[in-house]
Parts: C-alpha cells; sequence; structure tokens
C-alpha cells in the first residue's frame, strides 16, 4: 500500500508549523490595474498576488489572468477570488491541500490583521529535498499523456488550452522532439510585450498577438528524467534549474510530466477509516467537509465487505473555475487500489461536492459490487465436476 507508506515515510512533514518557511509575497490592491500587477509579478519572480479585505483573502495568479481579453488596461478586482489563508500555527499539510486545490503556488500566511507573508510550493519542495525519497520514483508521481502543441499551432491556441484544463505547461513538439515547454507566464508575456524582462523575454520583442506562432517561445530549461528516477532527483533539478516541472521520457518518448501539483500530493491528507483513504484538494472553504468525508468512509467500508481485496483509495478534489466566474464545477476522482489489478479510476463533475460525491459512491458500489459477484460466480472446480479437455 504505496499511499500509506509514503504517509509514514513524511509524517513528521505534515505536522511541521508553517512559521519557518515564511517568506515574501506579492500584495496588490483591487484598484491596480493588471498591466501594474503583471509588473509586480514579474519583479517579484511570483505567480500568485494577494489582497486582504477585512478578514478575507483575495488572490490572483498569472493563469488566471489569462482568462480576460484586452487585459491590460483594466482593473485587475474582476480577476480576484477567494482563497483560504494560513496563521503561524498552521502545518505544511494544510499548506500543500490549499496549494493543491487552488492551484496556487504559494498560500499567504495573515497575523494581526494583515497578510505578513506566505509559504511557497518550493519551500516545502526544498523540505522534501532533504529526506531520503530515492525509492519513490517518478512513474509513481507523473501525470501521464500531457497536453502538447506545436510550435507552429497559435498562442491563441496555446492559451485557450492553458485556460479551459487550468494547466500552465504545455511542451510544445518541433520536427518530432520536444524543443520547450511553453507556460502561462510566456503567453501574458506576450500580452504586455512592452516590459523589459531581461533574458526571459528572448523571443517575445517579435510577438505582435496572440495569433502569432508559438515558434521558439518557451524555456528550454526543463529538466527530464526517466520514470525509474527517483525523486530525490527529480527535486534536485527542478530546484536548481528554478522551474516548476520536469518532463519524463523514455526512449525520446514524452511519458509525462511532473509538476509542484503532482509532488505535493504526495502530502495528502489521511482519513481514518477501515481502509486507508487519502483526500488531496478538498477545499477548507467547504461547510459540510466531515459529512463528506464520512460519506467516503461509510461508502469504502460497504465495498470492503463485498469486495474485499480493495487496500487503499485516494480522492483527488479540482474545482474548475472558468473565466472570471467565483465558482465552477467540482471534478472528483478515485483512485482504488487493489493488489491483482491495476487501479480502478472513477471519476464525476458537478456543481455541489456532496452531489459529486453521492454519484461517484454510488458508481462504486454499482461497479465494484458487480465485478464481486462475477468473481463470486459457481465454476466448475468449485462443485468438484471432472475437467473435460477440449
Amino acid at each position: 500500500m504505496l499511499s500509506e507508506v509514503v504517509f509514514d515515510h513524511l509524517k513528521d512533514l505534515y505536522s511541521r508549523r508553517i512559521d519557518t518557511l515564511i517568506g515574501s509575497t506579492t500584495l496588490i490592491e483591487p484598484t491596480f490595474s493588471v498591466s501594474r500587477v503583471l509588473n509586480e509579478l514579474f519583479k517579484n519572480n511570483s505567480y500568485d498576488a494577494f489582497y486582504l479585505k477585512g478578514s478575507s483573502v483575495l488572490a490572483t495568479n498569472l493563469r488566471f489572468l489569462l482568462t480576460g481579453k484586452d487585459i491590460l488596461d483594466i482593473k485587475v478586482k474582476p480577476f480576484l477570488t477567494t482563497i483560504p489563508s494560513l496563521t503561524l500555527s498552521d502545518t505544511i499539510q494544510k499548506a500543500a491541500n490549499i496549494m493543491t486545490h487552488y492551484r496556487l503556488r504559494e498560500v499567504p500566511v495573515v497575523d494581526g490583521g494583515k497578510i505578513i507573508g506566505s509559504v511557497s510550493a518550493k519551500s516545502i519542495l526544498r523540505l522534501l529535498a532533504e529526506k531520503n525519497n530515492k525509492w519513490i520514483t517518478a512513474n509513481l508521481l507523473l501525470t501521464k499523456n500531457p497536453i502538447t502543441v506545436s510550435s507552429k499551432d497559435s498562442l491563441a491556441k496555446a492559451r485557450k488550452l492553458m485556460v479551459a484544463r487550468r494547466i500552465d505547461h504545455l511542451p510544445v513538439f518541433n520536427k518530432g522532439a520536444i524543443r520547450q515547454v511553453l507556460t502561462s507566464f510566456h503567453i501574458i508575456n506576450a500580452l504586455n510585450p512592452q516590459e523589459s524582462l531581461g533574458r526571459r523575454s528572448l523571443g517575445m520583442e517579435k510577438i505582435r498577438n496572440l495569433e502569432s506562432q508559438i515558434g521558439n517561445i518557451g524555456s528550454t530549461r526543463i529538466p527530464q528524467c526517466k520514470p525509474n528516477d527517483n525523486l530525490n532527483t527529480i527535486l534536485d533539478s527542478i530546484l536548481k534549474t528554478d522551474t516548476t516541472c520536469c518532463l519524463v521520457n523514455l526512449w525520446n518518448n514524452l511519458q509525462g510530466i511532473i509538476t509542484y501539483r503532482d509532488i505535493l500530493s504526495l502530502l495528502a491528507l489521511k482519513i481514518e477509516s477501515d481502509v486507508p483513504l487519502y483526500i488531496v484538494g478538498m477545499p477548507e472553504d467547504q461547510k459540510n467537509v466531515d459529512l463528506i468525508t464520512s460519506k467516503l468512509t461509510k461508502t469504502l467500508k460497504r465495498l470492503q465487505k463485498v469486495y474485499s481485496e480493495i487496500q487503499e483509495a485516494k480522492v483527488t478534489v479540482k474545482q474548475q473555475r472558468v473565466g472570471r466566474k467565483r465558482k465552477g464545477k467540482f471534478e472528483v476522482s478515485m483512485r482504488i487500489l487493489t493488489p491483482h489489478h491495476l487501479p480502478y479510476i472513477y471519476t464525476e463533475i458537478g456543481f455541489d461536492l456532496s452531489n459529486v460525491i453521492e454519484n461517484l459512491s454510488q458508481r462504486l458500489l454499482r461497479n465494484l459490487t458487480r465485478r464481486s459477484k462475477r468473481r463470486s460466480k459457481v465454476t466448475i472446480r468449485k462443485v468438484d465436476l471432472p475437467i473435460v479437455p477440449v
């Protein structure tokens, strides 16, 4: 049961307080123009920016800013969305959970009615790199079959993919090979080419609009690894190159991609139940979190009665925010691990998280119960009848 082994391995990290990891962050005002916010983000080499409104924290980031059109001269206020924050006594696990669900790379820390800084994904990765993770390999972390684009595709197409799929990295094929990785930073830079960004703006002066081809735009300094490379090797490559992803290749064929989010998913919240249950990305602002987790544990208990081979279950919660909308559909996936089969993976999508969990639970019960009945049918061997050779 890999998840349980990982959980025990990282247990000391889960419960560690975040107060020693606080770094500087980018603070903005709703009255700022998008162009000014971008300048602040580029200046601080940041991905996320925050604003404190009363007791609520509002945030935006580079990918979310991609959802707007003709954004440079408008105010940033429509692109701000409410997110949970941290206190000095919160743990690394809570920080990782917020980053995973809200697709952030930093989580702000509030103390005394002020944002005093943030905890970054990179700081957590540095702590992970200090541990012996050589038995955790790339093929256990990667996102398989990542979405790719061609160098002849337009930047507009890349932008549409990033917004629709809520991703920040697009490997770029050129003459049959991956030459670079296009990120939300590069797309935003195409919208705001007048700023001088040093070496990071390579190729941007040629861009006039998003209908231009991708060409050679993107980062060529992306680390690469093999499926059997270990987590320490991957972390070392990502941190040394100061990048946010690693490509997984086998015999020059792209197998997958590993991002901050994939690595942070190791810090999944474990729910005590008869069957080990891990939850990644459960939103902190859900009023009925206890009810939802209780529903999942009860479902697993019922399944185990008829399908005793279940070893563990991992649930991943994502929220699909579209455009400037503050709320979107929830996508919930459950991965059921058994000793003799490939993992069973079930996915449900809907606006109400409780209903999505309910529908997913019913599907699990129907499908796995049906499998169990098929496996338990009386056979010739069971009734001691002779086996006649054909």
